[in-house]
């Protein structure tokens, strides 16, 4: 097996933020463990991006969750220190349509866009959306408005299902990029975060050093861990 895969991640020369966007599957069906390995897989998440000198100085976080309620928690791009998010709490159906929205929205406002001869801006998102369900209202519209924002903005838009209730023909649909399968288990969960802030971490570091390389040149970034099955 790989050791590795590779993503369109631009490099270039000089420190700049890079935006990471976690959609996070608050709905009625996460109520229980899986709602709370949730909440200690973003805490788990922050340590690790937090502890990384590189990161540490690059990476800003948003959190959007989706469930009863449709909410930026962060309210926008925020430090990698200063990522701080309420109990979260299960309820409701799967809006993933509106959660995409909140995203475009946060993409238009939040990431800073390059100044010709000037400020060259931030770095392309990375977007991860973790799900257990089927989205219960229309997530194409807003993904085609990713799709038109993906040259200039939009990296990846990585899915990640997990429990036994997913559609994985729909995960493979929504993303833009790779998707994945897993358990609901806490250490699924875990292993899931723990591979964000890998990947997270590593993209920073390429970024952060000078390399002599145009824009839109791919890199590698660590393999998934073995809970996390490819999508084809």
């Amino acid at each position: 097996m790989e050791e590795r895969i590779e993503m369109d991640v631009a490099l270039s020369q000089g420190l700049r933020r890079l935006p990471v966007y976690l959609l996070l599957d608050t709905s009625g069906s996460m109520a229980g463990a899986p709602i709370q390995a949730l909440q200690e897989g973003v805490a788990l998440f922050k340590r690790e991006v937090e502890n990384d000198t590189f990161a540490r100085e690059t990476v800003w976080v948003s959190v959007i969750t989706f469930g009863k309620e449709v909410e930026n928690l962060t309210r926008g791009l925020v430090p990698i220190d200063q990522l701080t998010l309420p109990p979260l709490e299960a309820g409701g159906y799967t809006p993933l349509g509106q959660a995409l929205q909140l995203l475009i929205e946060s993409l238009d406002r939040d990431v800073k866009k390059a100044v010709p001869g000037g400020e060259k801006g931030d770095w392309k998102p990375l977007v991860f959306i973790l799900t257990d369900g089927k989205p219960t209202d229309d997530w194409r519209t807003p993904r085609e408005e990713l799709l038109k924002r993906r040259e200039r903005k939009v990296l990846n838009v990585i899915t990640v299902g997990c429990g036994p209730d997913i559609d994985e023909a729909t995960l493979r649909e929504i993303a833009i990029g790779p998707s994945f399968k897993m358990d609901s288990d806490a250490a699924s969960f875990s292993a899931f975060f723990r591979w964000v802030s890998q990947t997270v971490r590593t993209v920073s570091k390429t970024l952060s050093r000078p390399q002599g390389q145009g824009e839109g040149s791919p890199m590698s970034i660590p393999m998934p861990p073995d809970v996390l099955q490819y999508i084809p």
